[in-house]
């Protein structure tokens, strides 16, 4: 297995500690982290497992600031929290239904188009307007966001964090700064499901997920004071980058589906 003193351990490390940053800020860190996983040679059955147990505690330590901070808005989150897990355990089912090859097409010509109407927006995100939104018309938003990006995480999962954030930000009129606390606060909450199933799998590289767990702690401390001190200043650039990273995997994904 890999061995952490070395080029490779070096880089999936310090791919870790980026990810922690993008992830805090955004979303999509592992759209950084299994790739390097992957050039690093880690046999494809330890990537995953690997990947969620070693960002765990990054993504909490994430969540922990914003809620300290006041940029989680608890009601909407505690609300998403419950249709996310089932959502995700539904979108999971489905996945063993229904290849993803449809999905993938789906989201090739529908990432482009929530790109365009994301950044062509400038005055998205800029402020809180969720007071202007009903008690009933939270909810609903809330369980809705929380149940079809669960199920999308649970199905095919790449950039979850990013469309979460939006969400949060399109349809509860949130600041892009709270909407991304709401996204870290309810992922490190949901996911503690899956980590302790792949931690009890034989599915983790423990010594590599020890060792990446802190530089990921280190790079989610960063990216989240980052973005609570200069809010979409920093979050939209991270937000470009995530869509052009996650246009690329899919056009990988479906070239090596053909």
């Amino acid at each position: 297995m890999i061995d952490l003193i070395s080029v490779q351990g070096a880089i999936c490390c310090l791919a870790f500690f980026f990810a922690g940053i993008v992830d805090s800020i955004c979303g999509g860190g592992g759209l950084i982290t299994i790739p390097a996983m992957l050039a690093a040679g880690i046999p494809v059955r330890f990537i995953t497992g690997t990947n969620q147990c070693a960002a765990w505690i990054g993504t909490g330590v994430a969540a922990f600031e914003y809620v300290k901070s006041g940029n989680v808005h608890m009601r909407s989150a505690l609300i998403t929290l419950p249709f996310a897990v089932a959502g995700s355990f539904l979108g999971a089912k489905l996945n063993l239904l229904v290849p993803d090859h449809y999905l993938k097409i789906f989201m090739l010509v529908s990432v482009p188009v929530i790109a365009f109407f994301v950044f062509s927006n400038r005055e998205m995100g800029e402020e809180d307007h969720y007071e202007e939104k009903s008690p009933g018309s939270v909810a609903v938003g809330s369980a809705l966001i929380g149940f079809l990006l669960g199920g999308y995480q649970g199905f095919y999962g790449p950039g979850c964090g990013l469309f979460f954030m939006l969400a949060y930000a399109v349809f509860l009129k949130m600041n892009l700064v709270r909407a991304t606390g709401n996204t870290r606060f309810v992922i490190a909450i949901a996911s503690t499901v899956s980590v302790l199933t792949y931690a009890v799998s034989g599915a983790v590289l423990w010594k590599l997920a020890a060792a990446a767990t802190i530089f990921n702690i280190a790079g989610s401390y960063l990216g989240a004071r980052l973005a609570i001190r200069n809010g979409a200043k920093v979050i939209r650039p991270i937000m470009i980058v995530v869509v052009i990273m996650l246009m690329i995997k899919l056009v990988f994904d479906m070239a090596g589906s053909l």
